[in-house]
């Protein structure tokens, strides 16, 4: 079944079942319950830092009684604003990405490469 992640039935290439295999290494009950309350945690930390971005988001206008050009309010320090922006550059995922921690395999040999691409180690086929 695709939702029971904790047993699969195997066959061989023919399709004759040869039985249940059963996960090996499964966390115990005590285990997942202590998982389950961590992602509660979890999650109710991360919907509270959502509603705190989304209150800092919401632009304030001063209150006018003329028709006068909009007046921000809001006023914030030059440290602030780059404590502000200093933790978001932390926590950006893009930024954190590793792309290069695992380097590609050079192509296969009968691939038609461009010579900038091409290993220095693989020989020119002539």
């Amino acid at each position: 079944m695709p939702h029971h992640d904790h047993e699969i039935e195997v066959c061989d290439p023919a399709g004759r079942h040869l039985g249940t295999a059963y996960l090996a290494d499964a966390a115990t009950p005590e285990q997942l319950d202590e998982l389950r309350r961590t992602r509660t945690v979890r999650a109710r930390r991360l919907r509270e830092d959502a509603k705190k971005a989304e209150a800092l988001r919401r632009q304030r206008f001063a209150p006018a009684t003329a028709p006068t050009p909009a007046q921000r309010l809001g006023a914030i320090t030059v440290a602030e604003a780059d404590q502000e922006l200093a933790a978001a550059s932390v926590s950006d995922m893009a930024a954190l990405a590793l792309p290069d921690l695992i380097p590609s395999a050079p192509p296969p040999d009968d691939w038609n490469t461009p010579a900038s691409l091409r290993p220095a180690t693989r020989e020119e086929k002539r």
